[in-house]
This record gives C-alpha cells, sequence and structure tokens, in this order.
C-alpha cells in the first residue's frame, strides 16, 4: 500500500518533471508496474537507471514492509538525489542507491532478485540483463521501459532474447502512446 508520503512524493516530482520536461515512468506505466509487483509478490528488486527517484518510489512502495530495492544510478548527483527523494518518500531504508556504470557495479551487487527495472542506456539492455540474469530467481519479472518506437533499433537485442520462444522468458509489451515496456517473466 503506498503511503501519503510516497503519494504526495510521486505527485511532486510530476509536476516537476512536467514543467522540465524529463522523462519518468508516470502514472500509467506505474499502475502496470505496481501491479506485477503485488501480483507476483516480489520483495528484492533491482533498478538499473534511476534519475530522480521517481520509479524508485513506486517500486519501493509497492513491495511489502520487508521489501528491498537496490538501485543502480551512473551519475553520482543523480544517485544522491534518488536516495534523498526515496528518503523524504518515507521510503529510506528499503531502498539502497548505489552509483557507478552498471556494466561494471552489477557483479558486485549481492544478493538474489524476483524483479528488476531496466531504463538506463538502450543499447545495453541485453548487457544489463545478462549480467542480472544470476541473480534473477525463478520467476522474476523484469520490466525494461522505453522498448516502444522511439528506441526500438537500440533495444531490437534485448526484445529478441526476451521474446525468444526457446529462451528464459515469457514476455509481453506493454503499450503507452507511443511508449512501451517489455514485461518478462523468467521462466
Amino acid at each position: 500500500m503506498i503511503t501519503k508520503k510516497a503519494k504526495r512524493m510521486l505527485a511532486l516530482l510530476d509536476r516537476a518533471t512536467t514543467l522540465w520536461h524529463i522523462p519518468v515512468v508516470g502514472r500509467d506505466k506505474g499502475r502496470v508496474i505496481r501491479g506485477l509487483i503485488e501480483r507476483h509478490e516480489c520483495t528484492r528488486g533491482i533498478e538499473i537507471g534511476s534519475l530522480l527517484g521517481y520509479s524508485a518510489i513506486l517500486i519501493a512502495s509497492a513491495m511489502p514492509p520487508r521489501g528491498r530495492l537496490v538501485c543502480i544510478e551512473a551519475n553520482e548527483f543523480l544517485g544522491w538525489l534518488t536516495q534523498a527523494n526515496t528518503r523524504e518518500a518515507g521510503l529510506g531504508p528499503k531502498v539502497k542507491v548505489v552509483t557507478g556504470d552498471a556494466l561494471r557495479v552489477l557483479p558486485l551487487v549481492s544478493g538474489r532478485f524476483d524483479f528488476a527495472f531496466i531504463d538506463a542506456a538502450k543499447p545495453d539492455y541485453l548487457d544489463y540483463l545478462r549480467q542480472l540474469e544470476p541473480k534473477l530467481l525463478p520467476g522474476a519479472v523484469v520490466v525494461a521501459d522505453n522498448t516502444g518506437a522511439s528506441f526500438r533499433r537500440e533495444v531490437k537485442p534485448y526484445l529478441d532474447y526476451v521474446r525468444d520462444p526457446a529462451g528464459r522468458y515469457t514476455s509481453r509489451e506493454y503499450d503507452f502512446d507511443d511508449d512501451a515496456m517489455e514485461v518478462s517473466v523468467r521462466r
């Protein structure tokens, strides 16, 4: 259940990102993400690419009280901002932010995950997933943002991989106007 504090923080970020024209997950995608986390009872998540912490707030607030989220953000200032915003949303104890290039940081992150959110350098989506795979539990939900027409060419290798019928995932695309999210569940 999302708290009032988290709702207020998301509303503030919605207004700010609209004014500043900064892309964030937003409400519609947020509803899908929350529904996936609740339906699959995810308790341990990892996020690659945090920006301002909008999606971190969504993900952490959808998890039960014992849930934990590790965020990897390449930019040091944005990592600090993500930690500050999740703390302001009352989710500080549930969220750990690691700053650094995800492809270098991922091998150092310990633990196993039942939820992953990928929203960083589009050409690296498949590399992120391959580094995550040893850490993903069976039944883990992997959400890749921005897989629609605008970035289709950059994320094509990722989409081919998760959509392979003989592969490791059952995958489905969710369309949002001119964008999409690919939701893949590990078999």
